[in-house]
């Protein structure tokens, strides 16, 4: 009887020890069902897309550490079909930072883990999806309004502020549906393939994917809506981050 007290005892302790794994909150912004301008000058054209939903800011430090803390690089689960780098720190930790310093790979790999932990469809944004969000469906050139206006977004302007801020700071500077930091701060992953948008299927091929939004590290012309960057998936920089989508949240899957 006691040998069994005591191992109940030392279950309890080390349960105790183990670090608390919290959930991150995400804020769900609904993106209605619509037709809206998507890309620019020659390429512009008009699509229509489902209801989604994103989230409101990028993904922070606190959120992405919850992946880090369940056991995420460890858990094969959701590195399948992608190249798993060992973890790095963000350059600025503070917890309602977004995190930057992930590559396309990892950005999947904790879109995987959530939609397991919250039993959604979770996923990072098409370009697609990711331009209605930040446009509205007029095809603005900014998430505001047609103008770059200094003081709605954190981009290198006058030399600007050199680093990541809080998420949800710039609040003048929200899309027409009220998503933030889609204008600067980081620069965020998506699907699809630069070279060949429409595939946004996950895979170790290297071929370099799409980045939206610009970021603190550049001019206000970085920071328009309907511009594409490209980067290798495997690569990190501390001006990178990214935010998630939800096909059909409060719905069961």
């Amino acid at each position: 009887m006691l040998s069994n007290a005591k191992h109940t005892i030392e279950a309890v302790d080390e349960l105790r020890q183990q670090k608390t794994i919290l959930l991150p909150d995400i804020d769900w912004v609904e993106i209605p069902a619509a037709k809206f301008i998507y890309g620019e000058k020659e390429s512009q054209q008009t699509l229509h897309l489902e209801k989604f939903y994103i989230s409101r800011y990028p993904i922070t430090n606190s959120q992405y550490q919850s992946f880090m803390d369940a056991g995420g690089y460890q858990d094969k689960r959701y590195w399948q079909g992608l190249i798993k780098p060992e973890p790095k720190e963000p350059r600025w930790s503070h917890s309602n930072r977004p995190r930057e310093t992930v590559n396309w790979y990892e950005a999947v790999a904790f879109s995987r883990w959530l939609t397991e932990q919250l039993g959604l469809a979770i996923r990072l944004p098409t370009e697609q999806q990711w331009e209605k969000a930040a446009r509205g469906t007029a095809g603005l050139e900014y998430p505001w309004g047609e103008l770059y206006q200094s003081g709605y977004a954190n981009t290198n302007e006058e030399q600007g502020l050199q680093a990541t801020t809080a998420v949800g700071v710039f609040q003048q500077g929200a899309s027409p549906y009220g998503v933030l930091d889609m204008a600067g701060n980081v620069w965020e992953w998506c699907l699809n393939k630069y070279e060949s948008p429409e595939m946004i299927d996950s895979d170790n091929s290297g071929d370099s994917r799409v980045l939206r939004g610009g970021s603190w590290l550049l001019n206000s012309m970085s920071s328009r809506c309907a511009l594409r960057l490209r980067l290798t998936p495997d690569l990190r920089r501390y001006s990178i981050g990214f935010r998630v989508v939800c096909l059909s949240p409060f719905t069961e899957h």
